[in-house]
């Protein structure tokens, strides 16, 4: 592959993708993804070493043994893995190799907040993560080697698994269609549908773009937890209260009353602020993680500023979102923050056409704390 940056280019008009394909059926992209040499499996392996990287490596073939090693892992480990039916999985790579995460602009066809991570996974002949099915929206992007994949039915948490205690491997998925991938083919899967790929070679690195599916439960803990943050305490009071026909029993009234002064705990603004905060932190924090700025330099020379990859934006009217946290912004500290908001990479022209002498102020800060690195 040339010296280019990763590229994904959707081989469609992104309406048409939408209409026709998004959470309703599988769709096969040969040769839509450019620029994927690097990482290779030397910097992976290296990344799945690291203290706070999420990674494990899955053994097995067929109706199994199956198993499971989650990290932190020992660099001692691949060497007692074989030749043969192992994968090593490491997640949010986007996030800790800035240069990653610029394939994430060829996204722009769906908004920024549903882009989850990049994870990576390096396979030896017959190396496999068993045939499964995912909850949400996923992109599988071939850097090296070739993948088989067979694609099945949509599954739900009813369908029949194989027996063990961590991973939720299908049995019998009946195949629908198949496919080998081969360098820069993409292959994406709605959620649930079930798959199984097996790396055909040796040197097989997959990339999987997986989108967020907020889990309701989850939003609703963030909402409660938000909104009690700032909330004052107070007690349930009645007194107009008259003498019950039975003391054994809450009457409709009391639950009604007790139930309204809990919702009334619940305010607009602190439902907002806990959206847009979940919404705008990153899956893993990889800031100690550098960026390359020589090497992404190197592949495209028109590149001025690069957003560090484990940085995420999210605007809301005069304020936006960084990481969690609000900044409030000026009118003339807008167009900028809504460029950097939009894509990862910015030319010199780009930033020339919104820098206001606040805003570059505002950038200069942003660089210093390394959310941002100039080239």
């Amino acid at each position: 592959m040339s010296a280019t940056l990763p590229h994904f280019t959707l081989p469609l008009a992104p309406e048409a993708f939408l209409r026709d394909y998004w959470q309703k059926k599988p769709l096969f992209m040969p040769a839509a993804a450019t620029g994927l040499d690097s990482p290779d499996a030397d910097t992976l392996a290296g990344l799945a070493l690291e203290d706070g990287v999420e990674a494990r490596i899955i053994q097995g073939a067929g109706k199994g043994p199956w198993q499971l090693q989650q990290g932190p892992l020992d660099e001692e480990i691949f060497s007692t893995l074989g030749e043969r039916d192992w994968t090593l999985l490491v997640q949010s790579v986007d996030h800790f190799l800035t240069e990653t995460s610029l394939l994430l602009d060829g996204f722009a066809f769906l908004p920024g907040w549903r882009v989850e991570d990049i994870m990576m996974s390096y396979a030896v002949t017959g190396g496999s993560v068993g045939p499964h099915f995912d909850r949400y929206d996923v992109f599988l992007i071939q850097a090296h080697g070739s993948r088989r994949w067979q694609i099945g039915e949509v599954c739900d948490e009813h369908s029949p698994r194989l027996p063990h205690p961590d991973l939720k491997l299908l049995d019998g998925m009946a195949v629908r269609e198949e496919y080998i991938a081969m360098p820069g083919d993409v292959l994406y899967l709605p959620p649930g549908v079930a798959h199984h790929g097996v790396a055909e070679d040796d040197d097989c690195l997959t990339w999987s773009v997986g989108f967020r599916a907020p889990d309701y439960q989850m939003l609703m803990a963030e909402i409660a937890g938000e909104c009690l943050a700032d909330a004052d305490s107070h007690l349930f009071t009645d007194p107009q209260r008259t003498v019950p026909d039975n003391p054994a029993i809450l009457t409709d009234q009391d639950r009604q009353a007790l139930v309204r002064g809990a919702l009334d705990l619940l305010k607009p603004e602190g439902i907002e602020r806990a959206v847009y905060r979940w919404l705008s932190t990153p899956r893993q924090d990889g800031l100690e993680f550098a960026i390359d700025d020589h090497h992404i330099r190197e592949r495209d020379p028109h590149t001025a500023l690069v957003r560090h990859g484990s940085v995420r934006l999210l605007m809301q009217g005069n304020r936006v979102w960084l990481n969690g946290e609000p900044h409030t912004l000026t009118e003339q500290q807008r167009p900028l923050v809504q460029l950097l908001a939009s894509k990862r990479r910015y030319t010199e022209s780009e930033l020339e056409a919104v820098m206001t002498s606040t805003a570059r102020e505002l950038l200069h800060e942003w660089i210093e704390q390394g959310f941002f690195a100039p080239l």
